[in-house]
């Protein structure tokens, strides 16, 4: 689990996933609580803001990543 830096960003984990298809690299962000201010969440649409997040799961947390549809992750522009 990451901890904070006490700097302004909420412990998280950067993410970048390759995928057959895929001409660029997604980049997203994983959280893992949607309690803790962090700038870059607060931008994202409030409704869009679960795809970041990490769910408690059995022995640790799950994190599903979706390339497209209603529960498509959040990626970040990069370049």
């Amino acid at each position: 689990m990451p901890t904070s830096d006490g700097g302004a960003q909420a412990p998280h984990v950067a993410m970048s996933v390759f995928a057959r298809g895929m001409l660029r690299r997604g980049v997203t962000r994983v959280y893992f609580s949607l309690d803790a201010y962090d700038p870059l969440l607060a931008s994202v649409q409030q409704s869009r803001r679960s795809t970041m997040v990490a769910s408690p799961d059995e022995g640790g947390y799950r994190f599903d990543v979706h390339l497209q549809g209603a529960d498509e992750t959040v990626f970040l522009d990069v370049r």
